[in-house]
């Protein structure tokens, strides 16, 4: 079955991108150079959890797109815009066909292991950390905390989201997705 492309889905999309970036740029809390603990994630689970794979991956990526460009730190890194995307997909994946039963819980703890693992191998440790540390493993050891916290705060995000992303999904009905 595909999804129709209306003006009201392409507007909410867009506002969810937009707070997204804008969490991006206000909401991130930065240890040092390297660490960064950044609360965009909140939009990017809803607009996954609501919309899909793929609009959550959208968002994700155009939302770091916007940052890079409103307020830069350092040169475009495609290869994290397109972990953003991935990002986006995995909260798709493990909450757009998510009921509110004992289940709901087993997808937090998946999806925020697997968030965890792309932060710390992939981003921290292969496509930041050569350039910053002197071998992966100092890479994984510095970033190990903030991974953690991390870890901790999309699990009480996630968990404590669950009455909000299904009240929301009520909201936006099936015929307007």
């Amino acid at each position: 079955m595909e999804k129709k492309i209306t003006t009201r889905r392409i507007c909410l999309l867009g506002v969810f991108t937009a707070i997204t970036a804008i969490l991006g740029i206000y909401a991130t809390f930065r240890i040092g150079n390297q660490i960064k603990i950044p609360l965009k994630f909140i939009t990017v689970f809803m607009t996954g959890a609501i919309f899909g794979p793929l609009s959550g991956g959208f968002v994700g990526a155009a939302a770091d797109v916007l940052n890079a460009l409103l307020m830069p730190v350092g040169p475009i890194m495609p290869q994290i815009t397109l972990v953003e995307f991935f990002c986006g997909v995995i909260y798709g994946i493990c909450f757009y066909r998510a009921k509110p039963d004992r289940s709901y819980y087993w997808r937090c703890i998946v999806c925020c292991l697997l968030q965890a693992g792309i932060s710390a191998f992939i981003v921290s440790g292969i496509l930041t950390g050569v350039g910053y540390f002197s071998s992966f493993r100092a890479a994984m050891w510095i970033r190990l905390p903030a991974v953690l916290v991390t870890f901790v705060l999309h699990m009480l995000v996630l968990c404590g989201g669950k009455r909000l992303i299904f009240n929301l999904k009520k909201y936006i009905t099936k015929e307007e997705l």
